[in-house]
């Protein structure tokens, strides 16, 4: 990937002697280096101090030297991106929270009509841990279906989305550098844990009252 629009395909590299005979050398016009450390404000700091050891100005002078370091840029995105993670995070918890609120009812709704079904499940000798289980795993079973469609539809939307333009828009052979939605593994697991959560919590309460029924009531139920 290239930034700006030069075509990176027609630039050359020849030894820095031979430039001399082409161009007067003896002041430079710039430097350019690549570094792998994640300490680049220390790094910048450290050339500032030696190019001002060896042309004698104050290191502290930013006027004195231009310093592009594009590992701010970098830093820079990656915080927009973690904004964005969180805001979505939240809006993904927010709505998973709602679903959960849905899910409760629906069961709850479940319990009610299936009062007699639990009446001949105790009067034949189901304890409550018994009927606890059951709606509490009817309760999961629902989530899990709901969460596999959501993760299937996720990553259909991914695939069929595709590439966003956005750097290739303002630069020749910059397509590394456009918005591709990418679901990360670590997402995932986090919006699992999420759901089963939500599944135990709304799946928790209408389990205890169905379990809570008396049974002779339960049979009397219309």
């Amino acid at each position: 990937m290239q930034a700006g629009d030069d075509n990176i395909n027609r630039a050359i590299y020849i030894p820095f002697t031979t430039m001399s005979g082409v161009k007067d050398t003896h002041y430079l016009d710039s430097i350019w280096f690549n570094y792998e450390t994640p300490a680049y404000e220390d790094l910048e700091h450290t050339m500032r101090s030696v190019m001002a050891i060896a042309h004698k100005f104050n290191p502290s002078d930013r006027r004195a030297m231009l310093v592009f370091n594009l590992m701010e840029q970098v830093h820079q995105f990656e915080m927009i991106t973690l904004g964005l993670k969180v805001l979505l995070g939240f809006i993904g918890t927010l709505t998973l929270g709602i679903g959960g609120v849905g899910l409760m009812n629906i069961m709850l709704v479940s319990v009610t009509q299936r009062t007699r079904e639990i009446g001949v499940e105790k009067a034949l000798g189901a304890c409550r841990s018994h009927i606890l289980l059951q709606f509490l795993a009817e309760s999961l079973t629902i989530t899990f279906i709901g969460g596999a469609l959501g993760v299937i539809l996720a990553y259909g939307v991914s695939f069929s989305v595709g590439r966003l333009t956005l750097y290739s828009a303002i630069a020749k052979n910059a397509e590394g550098g456009d918005v591709r939605l990418v679901i990360a593994p670590s997402t995932l697991l986090v919006a699992t844990l999420i759901l089963a959560a939500v599944g135990l919590v709304s799946g928790m309460v209408p389990a205890v009252r169905a379990s809570r029924l008396d049974p002779i009531e339960a049979l009397r139920y219309e």
